[in-house]
């Protein structure tokens, strides 16, 4: 609303306009409707918030609109992966950030080089190349694994702003490298893939009764689904003999009464 020191203001505004007005008409020039002109100013400065909205909303999460656009459709094109988009200084940083990834594999991209890829088709095309050649290559690393695999929580992949890939296996609780992390990385698959070899082997030992926990553990559960599952065949045992006991008092009922008089006069 256009308002200059209250309503007060505004009424001597609109009188002086209208002296001036009526002074013009007599030198025969018209000046523009006062209110028009309110409207008019209005609606510029409706104008500019506008804008101002606009351009916050923008970048409101950090990303161009052209970057958020874009990082939609490589999410629709790889529906499997999810992309992380995070600054990072440090690979424990990346392990970090990856660690809070949905996925089995896991792509942390900085904001800098998705708004590159989004303004440049053949960067785009160079670095969706790298990523799923990697995936291929992670998936391929954990099934040399074999029953190993297992010691696996998630893998996934991290690329800075100047391209540099680092690849992270995060494995589960209880196993950690030769250093005690619970993260391995490396410059490339290969290398990845020596470490987890030198870590399952080095972990052999914990890594089988960790499996045997969970062995009891699954039978544990696979016992109390099937007491379960007979407290509910009971149950519906039980239903089903006060059921036909009902039908069984009903029937003789009818027999009793088919008979009987219940006139007034009985």
């Amino acid at each position: 609303m256009y308002n200059v020191g209250g309503y007060g203001a505004y009424t001597s505004a609109a009188k002086n306009y209208n002296y001036v007005k009526n002074n013009e008409k007599k030198n025969g020039n018209e000046a523009p409707d006062f209110f028009s002109q309110l409207e008019n100013q209005n609606k510029t400065e409706k104008t500019r918030d506008s804008l101002k909205i606009s351009q916050k909303g923008e970048k409101a999460d950090g990303l161009s609109k052209t970057a958020r656009d874009y990082l939609a459709e490589l999410r629709e094109k790889n529906p499997d992966l999810d992309f992380i988009i995070a600054d990072y200084a440090t690979d424990e940083e990346a392990d970090a950030l990856l660690a809070k990834g949905k996925g089995e594999y896991n792509v942390l991209i900085t904001p800098d080089l998705l708004e590159k890829m989004a303004a440049d088709d053949a960067v785009a095309e160079e670095y969706e190349g790298i990523i799923a050649t990697s995936v291929a290559e992670m998936k391929g690393a954990k099934e040399q694994l074999g029953i190993d695999a297992d010691m696996l929580e998630k893998m996934g992949m991290s690329v800075d702003s100047e391209g540099n890939i680092t690849y992270h296996a995060e494995l589960i609780e209880g196993i950690t490298d030769k250093d005690g992390n619970s993260t391995i990385k490396a410059s490339s698959i290969g290398e990845l893939l020596d470490r987890l070899n030198e870590t399952r082997k080095a972990q052999a030992e914990k890594l089988a009764e960790i499996r045997a926990k969970k062995a009891d553990e699954a039978e544990k559960a696979g016992e109390k689904a099937e007491e379960e599952e007979k407290d509910v065949e009971m149950s519906l045992s039980d239903v089903e003999k006060v059921a036909a006991g009902i039908v069984d008092w009903a029937d003789e009922l009818i027999e009793v009464t088919k008979f009987a008089d219940f006139s007034a006069d009985a």
